[in-house]
């Protein structure tokens, strides 16, 4: 195919830039990987206290497959 100058040139759509939603966003998502680790080492302690897998995974919850993982890890 020949190039041709007078050809209709082709435009593209771009979603606009929102920094205070970007922003938003990246404060949502550090939270809930803050409460996710908050959840484990509250799991890791009640292991250590001999709390039944189902209880913590109640308590925290964690899936109880988290649970039994953390458990084989002690």
């Amino acid at each position: 195919m020949k190039w041709n100058p007078f050809k209709k040139k082709e435009t593209f759509l771009c979603a606009k830039y929102d920094y205070k939603m970007d922003i938003a966003v990246k404060q949502e998502e550090a939270f809930a990987e803050g409460a996710q680790q908050k959840a484990i080492e509250a799991a890791k302690t009640m292991l250590l206290k001999n709390y039944p897998t189902n209880d913590i995974s109640e308590i925290t919850g964690l899936p109880i497959e988290k649970v039994l993982e953390l458990q084989k890890a002690f």
